[in-house]
């Protein structure tokens, strides 16, 4: 936390940031699973179009990190961040009505930075999975706790981010990784694939809206906050399981659409198409 506290914007954050991109670039961390999600999502763009998506994402990657590093000893960066804000109505009609707001980000531009935004904004709970480690796992959450974020394990009982919604709060979600067998089978850029079901679901049983956000970085710790339209209600002749399918499939195209107009800041390395990577 000590060393933390000594990165700001300049000169310090410019230098670890090079240092380390230069390093994870070098290691290759998931090259091989991360040049095959681009070529599935994006098979017509050029091998060296694909191979700067790459870089990007290295890039973007490490300045996510940093950029926490940075807001350490002065949480108010958080808000100076912020070049603008737009669709910020959206969350604030949804707690006029009471029905508190479900917003799912992506590991896109920054995450990080939206759950920091949120927390500095709503009362915003959002939920994590921790590290095994204990002490990555404390560091983390201190981190984090700067901004005001409360987390909610992923491993905790969901009664508490329903409690939470039917109380008017803001439940804050990533949810554009794999699903796994718990996970609703959804479309994504053309293929079936398990995709989180939380987000859905919750939605389904509370009334809450499912609203997507967007930290798109301009520049290292400058970045536009993207609020968009809550995804429709669907059809009150479904039935939950077929409701929760039909909203994870607009939650998906909602990723699809933000990671189709910056493609370099979504974090590629993850297996989101596991069921073609076994």
């Amino acid at each position: 936390m000590a060393f933390a506290g000594s990165i700001r914007p300049g000169w310090r954050a410019n230098a670890l940031a090079g240092l380390l991109i230069f390093i994870i670039k070098a290691l290759g961390i998931r090259k091989k699973v991360a040049r095959r999600n681009i070529e599935i999502c994006f098979p017509e763009k050029t091998r060296r179009e694909r191979e700067d998506i790459l870089s990007e994402s290295y890039s973007s990657m490490v300045w996510t990190g940093v950029e926490v590093l940075g807001w350490q000893r002065d949480p108010s960066l958080i808000d100076r961040m912020a070049a603008e804000v737009t669709g910020r109505e959206y969350i604030d009609e949804a707690l006029a009505a009471g029905r508190g707001a479900i917003i799912f980000s992506a590991h896109i531009g920054s995450w990080e930075y939206a759950a920091a935004w949120l927390a500095r904004n709503y009362n915003c709970h959002a939920v994590v999975r921790h590290s095994d480690s204990a002490f990555q796992r404390e560091l983390i959450e201190e981190m984090r706790e700067t901004s005001g974020l409360v987390t909610i394990s992923k491993d905790a009982s969901m009664k508490r981010v329903i409690t939470l919604l039917r109380r008017n709060g803001v439940f804050g979600v990533l949810a554009d990784q794999y699903g796994g067998d718990e996970g609703i089978p959804a479309p994504f850029f053309g293929r079936t694939t398990s995709t989180p079901a939380g987000p859905a679901v919750f939605s389904v049983l509370t009334g809450a809206p499912m609203i997507p956000i967007l930290m798109r970085r301009i520049a290292p710790f400058k970045f536009s906050v993207e609020i968009s339209k809550p995804l429709p209600a669907p059809d009150k002749s479904l039935s939950r399981n077929e409701a929760s399918a039909v909203l994870t499939a607009l939650m998906n195209r909602e990723y699809e659409r933000m990671i189709t107009e910056d493609p370099g800041q979504w974090l590629w390395q993850h297996r989101r198409f596991r069921e073609e990577m076994q």
